[in-house]
C-alpha cells in the first residue's frame, strides 16, 4: 500500500511573513513588467532613428536637390511678376523646392478638354527662379465623381468613379510637363475625411487608384518620381480617419509598393517640441514620422526615403494645430531641421505654407512667413539661417535602454523564482486543499465574487491579481477551468481590455481562463513526469518516451500535425503581417484547450459536463441575441433585420450558434427528467436565433448536413421516423414556408453569391502565389488585397476567403490541405469506430463538426479564434 507524506504544516509566524513577502514580490513584479514595457517601447520607437547603415536608403532620384522646402499656393498671385518675386524670396531664404496643388477639377473641366494656361505660367515661374516643384495631383471634376460623392453634398476632394479617368489625366499632365516636373504626388490626405469623398476611408481603394495612375505617369515621363499621397496625422482608426501607420500597412498589403518611390507624411508638432521622441499612434508630434519609417522597415521597403511634405508649429490663437509663441515657433523649427540632419532617410522637409490663399482669420496664417499685408515675419529670417545650424541631438541612449531591458528581464525571472519559493512557505498548497474541500455553494460564491471584481477591474495590477487568484483556484480544481473556458467560447468580443505601456491588449474570457489553467496543467504533467522518473536507473530518454507515449490517440497526432504546419507556415511568412497574436489565437490557444480536455475530461461524465458547458454558453449567447433583436437591434440586409448577437456580423454569430445547436441536441439526448426539457428549450432558443441571423449557409447547408449525420448515427431515430413519412413531409414543408416568410428576398438574392465567386477567385490566385506553406495564420488579411478581383472591391478587409478549402490552402498551403484530408479521415474513422454505440453527446459533437464543415463551404471553419477553439475542444472531447 502506497503511503503519501502529509503536507508540511507551516509555522504561523513564518506563514504571515511569507504572505507579506508574496505581496511585496507581486508589487516588484508589476514594476518590473512596467520597466520592461517602457524599455521595449523606447527601443521600438528609437529603431527608425538609429544610424544603422544596413537600413538606410542610398540617395536616389527620389531625393530633391535640397532638403528644405515649403508649400505654396501660387494661383493666388495676379501676375507672373508677383509670383516670381515671392518665389525669389523663398529661394533666398534657403528653400530648394515648393509644393503646389494641381486641381484636376480646374485642369480638365470636361472629359478630354484641358485648360493648361495657368499651370503653364506657374511652372515657368518656378523654373525661372531655380526651384524644384512637387506637384500634387488631387481633386476631381464633377463629371468624374460617383453619385454618392455628389449627393447629398458635392465633394470636390472625392476620388473618381473610374480610376482610368484620373490615370488618363495624370498621363496627359506628365506628357505636357515632363521637362519641368520630376516629383508627382498622387492625391492628398486620403486617410481622413473629406479627402476621400462621401465614403468610408479605404486604403485598398487608394492603392488601386495609385496602381492606375503611376504607370500612366511613368509611360509619359520615364524620369518621374512618384510620391505617395501625404498621410495626415490622426490617432483614429475608424471609417472617417485611419492613422498613418495602419494606412501604410494596408497599402503594403495591397502590394502598392511598386507604384511609389517615396512615402510622404505631415508631422505637425501640435505644440510639442521636436525632440519629443514619442512616435506613437496616440501622440501627435514631429517624431510621429517614425511610425511610417517603422512600417517601411518591417515591410522590407527601407530603400525608399520619406518626405515630410508638411510640418510646423502654429502661432495663431485659433489654431487647430495647437498654439505656440512666435519665438517658440522659430526655435522648434530650427531644432526640427537640425534634428532631421541625423535622419538620412528623410529626403524632404516642407514647411506648411508661405502665404495662404485664405482669409485673414484663417488659422493657416499662423504658419505663414509673411503677414496678410505682405510684411515678412521673423520666421522667414530664421529660415535663412537654418542651413547653418549644427546637428541637434536628442536626449536618450539606445544602449542604455537596451541594458535596462535586459536587467529587468533578468529581474523578472528572479522574482518569479522567489515568488514560487515564497508561495510554498506561505502554505499555498494547504490553501488549495482547503478550497477543494469546501461545499459547492462556497466554491460558486468564490467564483462569483472573483468574476464581479474582474468585470469591474481596470487597473492592470488588480487584473493581474484576479488572474493569479483564478490560477490558484484552477490549480486546485483544473476541470473547472475547462468548463468555464467552454462556457465562455461564444463571448469572444466581451473581452477585458488591459491597458499597458503604449498598447491595449484585448483578452477574451476564454483565453484568460486558458492562461490561468496553465499552472494546474503543468502541475499535472509534472506529477506524471515525477512518477515516471521514480526509477532512477532508467535513462532520461526512456522517461521522455514514456511521458510522450501517453499521447497515443490519433487525435493527438492530428494536434501535433496542426502545431507543426502552423509553425512552419508562420516561420515561412514571418514578417510584419503574421503576428504572434494570430498564431496564439488560431493555433496555440486552441491546442491548449484540446490538451486541457485530453488531460482533465478523462471520464464520460466529465466529457458530458464539458459538452454541457459548451452548449450552455451558446444558449446564453442566443438568449442575449434574441433579447437584443427584440429590442430593435440588428442589421437590415435584403429587407430582413438580421440578428447580430454578441458579434458584429450575423454570419459570424450563426457560425457559433450552429455548432451549439447540435451540441445542445446531443446533451438533450442523454438527459432525463426536467433537465431534458431545459435542454430542449435551449435548443429551441438556438434554432430561433439561428433562423433570425438569416445565414443561408447555416440554414441551407449546415443544418441539413448536421441532421443527416444525426439520423445516420442514430438507428433508433431512423426507426421512429420511418413510420411517420407524412408527418416529416409536413414538417419540411412548414419549415420551408417559414424560411420563405421570414427571410423573403434574402433567399433569392444572388448578388452575394456572385460576390463570393469573386472572393474565391482572388483567394485562389493568392494560393497560387504561396502554394506550399501559404501565408501563415492570420496572413490572409494582409495578403488578400493584392489579389482581390476588381468586382470584389467592396470587401477588401476580409479575414478569411469564405471557403473551407481555400481557407486552409491560403493560410497553410499544400500542407494545410493535407492536414485537412487527415482531419476528414479522422472524422469518418471516429464515426465508424463505435457506430451504433455512440452516446448522444458524441453524436451531437460529430454532427456539429459535420455541420460546420458543410457551412464552411461558404464561410469560415477555423479562421476565427472562437471557431478554432470550438473545433479543438470538440476533437478533445471525442476521444476514442
Amino acid at each position: 500500500m502506497a503511503h503519501h507524506s502529509p503536507l508540511p504544516v507551516p509555522v504561523p509566524g513564518r506563514v504571515w511573513l511569507a504572505r507579506l513577502r508574496l505581496l511585496f514580490l507581486y508589487a516588484i513584479l508589476c514594476y518590473s513588467l512596467l520597466e520592461i514595457s517602457l524599455a521595449s517601447r523606447d527601443l521600438l520607437e528609437a529603431a527608425p532613428f538609429l544610424p544603422d547603415q544596413s537600413t538606410l536608403p542610398a540617395p536616389t532620384t527620389a531625393y530633391p536637390a535640397q532638403r528644405a522646402g515649403i508649400n505654396v499656393a501660387l494661383e493666388q498671385y495676379a501676375d507672373s511678376a508677383q509670383r516670381r518675386a515671392a518665389l525669389a524670396d523663398l529661394a533666398g531664404a534657403g528653400f530648394g523646392w515648393v509644393r503646389q496643388r494641381a486641381d484636376w477639377r480646374l485642369l480638365e473641366p470636361a472629359p478630354g478638354r484641358y485648360e493648361w494656361a495657368e499651370m503653364d505660367d506657374i511652372l515657368a515661374d518656378v523654373a525661372a527662379v531655380g526651384l524644384e516643384i512637387v506637384v500634387v495631383l488631387d481633386g476631381s471634376p464633377p463629371w468624374a465623381r460617383a453619385t454618392q460623392d455628389r449627393t447629398p453634398t458635392d465633394n470636390p476632394f472625392a476620388p473618381p468613379a473610374d480610376n482610368t479617368d484620373f490615370a488618363r489625366f495624370a498621363g496627359a499632365f506628365a506628357r505636357r510637363y515632363q521637362r519641368q516636373v520630376r516629383f508627382y504626388q498622387i492625391w492628398d490626405e486620403p486617410n481622413i475625411a473629406p479627402h476621400w469623398g462621401n465614403r468610408l476611408i479605404e486604403p485598398v481603394a487608394y492603392a488601386r487608384l495609385l496602381a492606375e495612375a503611376t504607370p500612366a505617369i511613368r509611360a509619359a515621363d520615364p524620369d518621374a518620381q512618384i510620391l505617395l499621397a501625404a498621410l495626415a496625422p490622426t490617432a483614429d482608426r475608424g471609417h472617417t480617419a485611419i492613422d498613418e501607420g495602419w494606412y501604410l500597412r494596408r497599402l503594403y498589403a495591397a502590394r502598392a509598393a511598386p507604384y511609389f518611390d517615396a512615402v510622404t507624411a505631415e508631422p505637425f508638432g501640435f505644440g510639442l517640441p521636436p525632440d519629443d521622441s514619442r512616435s506613437r499612434v496616440d501622440i501627435l508630434n514631429f517624431q510621429r514620422i517614425g511610425l511610417l519609417r517603422r512600417v517601411m522597415l518591417a515591410a522590407g521597403d527601407s530603400g525608399k526615403p520619406v518626405w515630410a511634405v508638411r510640418y510646423g508649429w502654429n502661432r495663431s490663437t485659433n489654431s487647430v494645430w495647437q498654439t505656440v509663441t512666435p519665438q517658440t515657433q522659430s526655435r522648434y523649427m530650427t531644432q526640427a531641421n537640425a534634428l532631421a540632419l541625423n535622419w538620412p532617410w528623410l529626403a524632404g522637409l516642407g514647411w506648411t505654407i508661405d502665404r495662404p490663399a485664405q482669409s485673414r482669420d484663417d488659422p493657416l496664417w499662423g504658419f505663414a512667413l509673411s503677414t496678410p499685408a505682405g510684411q515678412p515675419t521673423a520666421l522667414l529670417e530664421t529660415f535663412a539661417l537654418v542651413n547653418d545650424t549644427a546637428s541637434f541631438q536628442q536626449s536618450g541612449s539606445h544602449s542604455t535602454r537596451l541594458f535596462d531591458w535586459l536587467f529587468w528581464l533578468a529581474a523578472l525571472f528572479w522574482i518569479l523564482w522567489r515568488g514560487w519559493r515564497a508561495g510554498q512557505a506561505a502554505g499555498i498548497g494547504t490553501w488549495a486543499v482547503r478550497y477543494a474541500s469546501q461545499p459547492l455553494w462556497v466554491q460558486t460564491a468564490v467564483w462569483l465574487l472573483l468574476g464581479i471584481v474582474y468585470y469591474f477591474a481596470t487597473w492592470p495590477p488588480l487584473i493581474g491579481l484576479c488572474w493569479l487568484a483564478a490560477a490558484f483556484l484552477l490549480a486546485a480544481q483544473p476541470l473547472t477551468g475547462l468548463l468555464l473556458a467552454a462556457f465562455f467560447l461564444p463571448f469572444q468580443f466581451q473581452h477585458k481590455e488591459l491597458a499597458l505601456v503604449g498598447a491595449v491588449l484585448a483578452i477574451p474570457p476564454a483565453h484568460a481562463l486558458l492562461l490561468c489553467s496553465l499552472p494546474g496543467f503543468c502541475h499535472r504533467w509534472q506529477s506524471l513526469w515525477g512518477r515516471i522518473r521514480n526509477n532512477r536507473r532508467q535513462p532520461v530518454f526512456i522517461s521522455v518516451y514514456q511521458c510522450l507515449s501517453v499521447a497515443t490517440l490519433p487525435s493527438d497526432w492530428l494536434a501535433l500535425g496542426w502545431l507543426g504546419i502552423s509553425l512552419l507556415s508562420a516561420s515561412a511568412a514571418w514578417d510584419w503581417a503574421v503576428t504572434p497574436v494570430a498564431l496564439w489565437q488560431l493555433t496555440l490557444a486552441p491546442l491548449l484547450l484540446y490538451a486541457l480536455a485530453r488531460t482533465f475530461a478523462v471520464t464520460p461524465a466529465k466529457r458530458l459536463w464539458s459538452a454541457g458547458a459548451l452548449a450552455a454558453g451558446c444558449v446564453v449567447a442566443a438568449l442575449i441575441g434574441l433579447l437584443l433583436w427584440g429590442n430593435g437591434q440588428g442589421v437590415v440586409v435584403d429587407g430582413v433585420r438580421r440578428l447580430l448577437g454578441l458579434t458584429f456580423s450575423p454570419n459570424q454569430t450563426a457560425l457559433m450558434l450552429l455548432r451549439g445547436l447540435f451540441v445542445c441536441l446531443g446533451v438533450t439526448a442523454v438527459s432525463r427528467g426536467r433537465l431534458r426539457w431545459l435542454w430542449m428549450a435551449g435548443a429551441g432558443l438556438l434554432g430561433l436565433a439561428l433562423l433570425l441571423t438569416g445565414s443561408r449557409g447555416a440554414l441551407l447547408l449546415g443544418i441539413p448536413a448536421g441532421l443527416a449525420l444525426w439520423l445516420a448515427l442514430q438507428p433508433a431515430s431512423q426507426r421512429r421516423l420511418a413510420g411517420r413519412g407524412w408527418w416529416i413531409a409536413g414538417l419540411i414543408l412548414a419549415v420551408s414556408v417559414g424560411l420563405a416568410l421570414v427571410l423573403g428576398e434574402r433567399l433569392l438574392n444572388s448578388a452575394t453569391v456572385g460576390q463570393r465567386l469573386y472572393i474565391w477567385q482572388g483567394a485562389l490566385d493568392l494560393w497560387r502565389a504561396y502554394p506550399w506553406l501559404g501565408v501563415g495564420p492570420g496572413g490572409f488579411f494582409w495578403h488578400y488585397p493584392a489579389f482581390m478581383a476588381a468586382a470584389a472591391a467592396t470587401e477588401p478587409n476580409l479575414l478569411h476567403p469564405h471557403n473551407l478549402w481555400l481557407e486552409f490552402a491560403t493560410g497553410w498551403g499544400a500542407t494545410g490541405l493535407l492536414w485537412l484530408l487527415c482531419f476528414g479521415y479522422w472524422l469518418v474513422r471516429r464515426m465508424k469506430l463505435r457506430s451504433g454505440r455512440l452516446s448522444g453527446m458524441e453524436v451531437g459533437l460529430l454532427a456539429g463538426l459535420v455541420a460546420s464543415v458543410a457551412h464552411g463551404q461558404v464561410d469560415a471553419f477555423a479562421a476565427l479564434p472562437e471557431l478554432a477553439l470550438w473545433n479543438w475542444l470538440a476533437i478533445g472531447l471525442l476521444r476514442e
